[in-house]
């Protein structure tokens, strides 16, 4: 069973580290992981200003995600671990921030995905609305939109 908590200022090396360890799950070299790890880092106002959630399996760390509400509205984050992906977390993840978008009454809201989770974003019912360029990365990412179902 997942459980999710609020990411504390003191989460942000272990918040740059899950995404860094995710995204070597696909294959990228160490020295792009190094070069994304020495550029990165989560500012403490961030996490205090946004929604930032761990994910847990059972009492262990297995990824977090974060919620901006803002002008536009995006799911800036997505991670999961290595060896919790592929096991149908990043579903129930989806479950649980839409149900944190209905709270914050978000109808609507983008995401610049990574080129290898865009299947999974699309697969939820995202639309691609654009592409575009990461000066980290340096190159395009997919843009993607998703309309939130909002119960009545």
């Amino acid at each position: 069973m997942l459980n999710f908590i609020d990411a504390e200022a003191k989460h942000t090396e272990l918040l740059r580290d899950i995404l860094i360890l995710s995204k070597g799950y696909w294959g990228y070299s160490q020295e792009q992981l190094e070069q994304w790890r020495s550029n990165l880092k989560f500012e403490d106002e961030y996490v205090a200003r946004n929604t930032v959630k761990l994910i847990l399996d059972e009492s262990e760390v297995i990824g977090f995600f974060a919620i901006v509400k803002g002008d536009i509205d995006e799911l800036d984050h997505l991670w999961l671990l290595p060896k919790a992906i592929g096991k149908g977390f990043g579903n129930l993840v989806f479950e649980k921030i839409l149900s944190e978008c209905k709270t914050l009454d978000i109808t609507e809201f983008y995401i610049t995905s990574d080129p290898d989770a865009e299947g999974f974003y699309l697969k939820k019912g995202a639309l691609k609305v654009a592409k575009v360029y990461s000066e980290s990365q340096k190159r395009m990412l997919p843009k993607l939109k998703y309309l939130v179902a909002m119960s009545t």
